[in-house]
């Protein structure tokens, strides 16, 4: 029983990383700070773009007497970024400023012009390769010098120092550093300044840029995050990084925006990290512009041959350097958790799990209440789903513990639920997405992840709800779309599908789940030959995934192609060994093409890495001639309503087919036609199932031409 949305809601591996020594932030400890010529908090202020884009405020502070920093994406308009533009920055207490911004507040005012700034894309629009791409490159990228006509500097405002560091020197001192950070959050008046005094910097936890977990908010952008402490002999404050990306934002009771607290202790610490753009990345494009600094000077002579163009951190594709940074910090900081769990999880991006448990083992041995290692270790065996090391049950063990001191942090509930779902217990993973919906009734994870559960458990109405109101909750939110599709082709509303899925690609243009959602209703529908067009193109957008690779090469099956069904099964199983049904598709398809000895070579590799009593084991040995037909009938009767249904199914389509490759046509139409009879629609045997059928005289199914 491969399923066609195999992977739909698999839990995710989070970046996850913890500061050991620190206290649960549970209260918002921001401060104001006013703006007064001859202090440092002076030299920070607004910047402001008026076009026909509408308003967009910021936060951007002084780096000489005449030019400011601030983010990119704060002074791109519509076209991006111009010389042409003219921006405004208001610095100081006054009353200047536009009062519907509730920023007349201010002092001083200077027409500020682009002069340098990073190649910045729109990340919100576009394909998933495109979204990914612009996010690793904005983390780097989102910054902006621009020149005043006015040198406020010069007028007691002063400027801000800069302290450049490399994403590799950062980690190798220890990967973290106490900071503050500076803005105007936008749930926050402007008269003042918003400071939070007590938060770390942790240099590159993601794929790119650098993250910390002050708490910031939109209008944080382009605000400094600034060293809590410089080194001796240096004038405070100095400049670390500029604020991109604020933390996740919820609706208030009064219909506001309140921050979310990061709190260092809780295990989903590091999904909530707020990104800057790390000085290094982009100090040689800025440098001609700035007033003479030793520090600065001294640090373009050390890296003049590496730095040519600017920081750009670790390699997610190479992730060979950040595991020996980290191991070179853990040299003097021996069995530190936060570091261990770093490494953890550029082993992971190593695809190297094994190293990565390792880690996340020590981090849990020198700290047993390090609750991001719990985490980090439970999402890496639910995803590496190893039936021989009994990864689900584990990582179930470590979710529970987590879900007693943390009764009330809905991811935990979501993930266990997800590993509920993945083992066929829907009802008890239905509480899970419950206590979470509960509490908030919008989250659409939890409500994708209860329609899925209640639609297996046969509630259509339930399931029907609940994409719904998912769908009400994200509709700017592909996926979402893409999952009510599945859910209306398997209640036959086609049209309405076929209209989830387009909208799903207005959204996200070449979304590869939307295009497969596609390729299976047109299979269903029996056009197998457009399903296999919609799949080869899914594929080639994500040849890596071993469910898109198996779905198409389950519709070669229905086709005829076994040459190529065979390859796709084949390389489906490498991509996913977790996942049983590719191997026992390929046995069969190797079957058929007349390789007997080498499917029962697939079958040995199945169940030498697959318990002799877990599903589908005992269908193997039986095909393997290890097992009499009673006893597996037996076994197939073992396990919930919904598990002893999916079996059945199981043993119905592989018995069947085996029959035909025997020659037995007879045996091959009962079995199949049972197969069919149980409507189990969501498994890629249906179709096949259905293949064979007409083959053998029974309903049509494939369109002409297929």
């Amino acid at each position: 029983m491969a399923s066609l949305a195999a992977g739909l809601l698999a839990i995710a591996a989070a970046s996850v990383m913890a500061t050991p020594v620190a206290l649960a932030k549970t209260t918002d400890d921001r401060v104001a700070e006013e703006r007064l010529k001859g202090t440092p908090m002076g030299a920070i202020g607004m910047v402001l773009r008026l076009d026909g884009d509408g308003a967009e405020a910021g936060t951007a502070f002084l780096v000489s007497p005449c030019h400011i920093l601030t983010a990119a994406h704060v002074v791109a308009g519509r076209d991006g970024i111009s010389e042409s533009q003219v921006l405004l920055f208001f610095a100081g207490s006054g009353n200047l400023g536009p009062r519907e911004l509730r920023a007349d507040f201010f002092g001083a005012l200077s027409p500020a012009r682009p002069l340098v700034w990073g190649d910045y894309r729109e990340g919100d629009t576009g394909s998933t390769a495109e979204r990914i791409a612009a996010f690793r490159s904005n983390s780097w990228n989102d910054w902006a010098l621009l020149k005043l006509d006015r040198c406020v500097g010069d007028e007691g405002f002063g400027y801000l120092g800069l302290l450049p560091i490399t994403t590799g020197d950062f980690m190798r001192q220890g990967g973290r550093r106490a900071v503050t950070a500076v803005g105007m959050p936008a749930d926050r008046a402007n008269d003042t300044l918003t400071v939070d005094p007590a938060c770390t910097l942790l240099g590159q936890v993601e794929a790119a840029g650098w993250q910390h977990d002050c708490t910031t908010m939109p209008g944080n952008s382009g605000g400094p995050v600034l060293a809590a402490r410089n080194e001796p002999g240096e004038k405070w404050p100095r400049v670390l990084a500029i604020t991109v990306a604020s933390v996740a934002a919820a609706e208030s009771d009064h219909g506001g925006m309140t921050p979310q607290l990061i709190d260092p202790v809780a295990p989903n610490y590091f999904d909530l990290l707020a990104t800057a753009v790390p000085v290094s990345a982009f100090l040689p494009e800025i440098v001609p512009y700035l007033p003479e600094d030793s520090r600065i000077a001294a640090y373009l002579a050390q890296h003049r041959d590496d730095l040519a163009t600017g920081d750009r951190g670790y390699d997610v594709e190479e992730p060979g350097p950040a595991i020996e940074d980290i191991s070179l910090a853990l040299e003097r900081q021996a069995n530190d958790p936060m570091l261990l769990m770093r490494r953890g999880q550029w082993h992971q991006a190593a695809d190297d799990q094994v190293a990565a448990l390792a880690d996340y083992d020590a981090a849990l041995q020198a700290d047993p209440n390090f609750s991001p290692a719990l985490r980090g270790r439970a999402l890496l065996r639910a995803a590496r789903d190893d039936k021989m090391q009994d990864d689900a049950a584990l990582a179930k063990a470590d979710l529970d513990r987590l879900i007693a001191r943390f009764p009330d942090l809905a991811d935990l509930r979501i993930e266990r639920g997800g590993l509920l779902s993945g083992s066929y217990d829907f009802a008890p993973a239905i509480l899970d997405f419950d206590a979470v919906l509960k509490a908030e009734p919008t989250n659409a994870l939890a409500l994708l992840s209860r329609a899925h559960a209640r639609l297996e458990l046969g509630d259509i109405k339930g399931a029907g709800a609940d994409y719904d109101a998912a769908v009400a909750a994200r509709s700017d939110f592909g996926f979402v779309y893409v999952q009510r599709a599945h859910y209306l082709a398997r209640i036959e509303r086609i049209e309405a599908a076929f209209a989830d899925i387009e909208r799903a690609l207005e959204i996200e243009p070449d979304m590869p789940s939307a295009i497969n959602a596609r390729a299976i209703i047109y299979l269903h529908g029996g056009d197998a030959d457009v399903a296999l067009v919609e799949s080869d193109r899914a594929v080639t957008l994500d040849p890596e995934s071993g469910p898109a690779v198996a779905l198409r090469g389950s519709i070669k099956h229905v086709l005829g192609d076994l040459e190529g069904a065979i390859a796709d099964y084949r390389r489906a199983s490498e991509l996913d060994p977790s996942e049983p049904f590719d191997a026992m598709l390929l046995f069969i398809a190797l079957g058929e093409a007349g390789r007997a000895e080498e499917g029962r070579a697939e079958l040995r590799k199945l169940l030498a890495r697959w318990p002799a009593d877990e599903w589908p084991a005992p269908l193997a040995r039986h095909l393997l001639g290890e097992m009499d037909a009673a006893a597996l009938k037996e076994r197939a009767a073992i396990g919930n309503d919904i598990l002893r249904a999916y079996q059945e199914f199981d043993r119905h389509f592989y018995l069947g087919i085996a029959a035909l490759i025997a020659g037995d046509e007879k045996t091959a139409r009962a079995l199949l036609e049972q197969a069919v009879k149980m409507d189990l629609s969501q498994f890629l045997e249906f179709d096949i199932a259905r293949a064979y059928l007409e083959r053998l005289g029974g309903p049509a199914y494939l369109k002409k031409g297929s």
